[in-house]
């Protein structure tokens, strides 16, 4: 490339491609070598106030952060012939296996399978159906105390086949205020080195909370993430669907919050407005608010504008951070250091302009030897500031500890050295999740509003 097509050449301006890449070095000027800086491995708090960086490690030897006692009953859907093996994996999630202790010693949730149905000569959806329908009391329980076990057999339909017993036993559920868990045919077959992140999923959407984290996260009280879905359904312009999901200062998972009906693309404004002023009156906050908004999907600057008026609507003194997270782009970063694999270890991050840094989340570290390929975060913030004020320099270093801080919170896997914050993770989920709901046309999903406060979506 740099020989044949570049220079780039116009009347001002001549630009060469260097093949020498820059050298990352503690104390890089920018223009010789890039400044790489470092943040050290966020702990997460267990039960009793215990903490370590090593999440797997701190799940099955702490419990659960949340260790009040509960009871949940568990209610089996199975393909005929799969009934034992049913039974033993509700046993397995029961007693564990290896570092895995069970349900009840690591997240003082005592799990009871109360029913094993069968669908005989019906889809697992429709037996789904047919016991809400015969156990009206099992919808919308506020104390979440009751889970379904969907086994939702892969033969012949594709991962993505909205029309299969996955999703439409999932969607069922969730407008019934049904937390539900679906498990697959392998997972039935043998479950080891699952049952933990299945006991996991199950316990967090009955409100469990696994773990947090022990500090409050500097510069915010709320973090939104933000999301939304786009389609074109037949006959029809494109729509627009927005969400936002809610964390406190210590990553606790707050809240989802939704629009119910898709609006056209041209109206989006006017829609992401309405959800943001929405989603911030649930929210016990002060007279001046320090709100972070993360996003994936790039916003345009009316985008932006429209989402800072929804926020000003509820609190017009508020400070309101935009941070939007490049997961596409083409910087790779590496290191040559002895000892490590040659990624950029987890917690170094570049400075790359006043407003962004490119933080590595899945290099080289301690707990796994690899993650994927080694892409750094790029992180761009704006900030929107009233007339006649002007804006403080960004602390970048703060800036990379608040984004690693929240990589640690998935409370879908133990092994949560997730590469991206749950900000955006879980906004994605969400997206998707619906995303294949609209697909179905069985009109506007409505998650019931007693699974709001739950990760109903992992």
């Amino acid at each position: 490339m740099a020989r044949t097509i570049f220079p780039l050449e116009t009347a001002e301006f001549r630009v060469a491609l260097d093949e020498k890449p820059l050298a990352l070095l503690d104390d890089g000027d920018g223009r010789r070598a890039l400044r790489a800086q470092t943040v050290r491995e966020p702990e997460v708090e267990f039960s009793q106030h215990r903490s370590t960086p090593n999440i797997r490690e701190g799940i099955t030897s702490y419990g659960a952060y949340g260790d009040e006692p509960k009871n949940v009953d568990l209610i089996a859907v199975v393909e005929p012939g799969f009934e034992q093996p049913m039974r033993d994996l509700v046993a397995r999630l029961q007693t564990g296996k290896f570092k895995y202790k069970g349900s009840e010693r690591t997240f003082s949730t005592r799990l009871r399978l109360a029913q094993v149905s069968t669908a005989q000569g019906i889809r697992a959806d429709e037996e789904c159906r047919r016991l809400i329908d015969a156990y009206p009391e099992w919808r919308a329980n506020p104390q979440l105390q009751r889970v379904f076990l969907v086994h939702t057999p892969e033969d012949n339909f594709a991962l993505d086949d909205v029309t299969s017993p996955y999703y439409q036993a999932k969607r069922l559920l969730l407008e019934a205020g049904v937390p539900c868990q679906m498990i697959d045919t392998p997972t039935l077959r043998n479950a080891d080195y699952k049952d933990l992140n299945l006991a996991l999923n199950v316990v967090a959407k009955t409100g469990v909370t696994p773990w947090v984290l022990p500090e409050s996260i500097p510069d915010a009280d709320f973090f939104v993430g933000l999301s939304y879905t786009s389609s074109r359904m037949a006959d029809s312009n494109d729509r627009v669907l927005g969400f936002a999901n809610v964390f406190n200062q210590y990553g606790r998972w707050e809240f989802y919050s939704g629009g119910n009906e898709a609006v056209p693309y041209d109206e989006r404004h006017r829609h992401y407005e309405e959800l943001v002023a929405k989603t911030l009156e649930r929210l016990p906050l002060s007279e001046t608010p320090t709100i972070c908004f993360h996003y994936s999907a790039r916003y345009g600057r009316a985008d932006r504008e429209a989402i800072l008026a929804g926020a000003r609507r509820v609190r017009p003194n508020g400070r309101f951070v935009f941070i939007w997270i490049n997961t596409h782009h083409p910087v790779r970063l590496f290191d040559e250091t002895p000892g490590t694999d040659g990624s950029l270890a987890r917690g170094r991050f570049v400075v790359g302009a006043s407003n962004q840094i490119y933080l590595s989340t899945t290099g080289y570290n301690q707990y796994r030897k690899s993650i994927g390929t080694p892409q750094a975060l790029e992180i761009n913030v704006y900030e929107e500031f009233r007339q006649g004020t002007s804006p403080p320099a960004i602390d970048h270093k703060a800036l990379a500890r608040q984004i690693l801080s929240l990589t640690k919170l998935n409370w879908a896997s133990t092994d949560a050295l997730c590469g991206e914050p749950i900000t955006t993770k879980y906004a994605k989920d969400i997206a998707y999740l619906t995303a294949a709901f609209r697909r179905q046309q069985l009109g506007p999903f409505r998650l019931h509003e007693v699974l709001e406060r739950t990760p109903w979506f992992i």
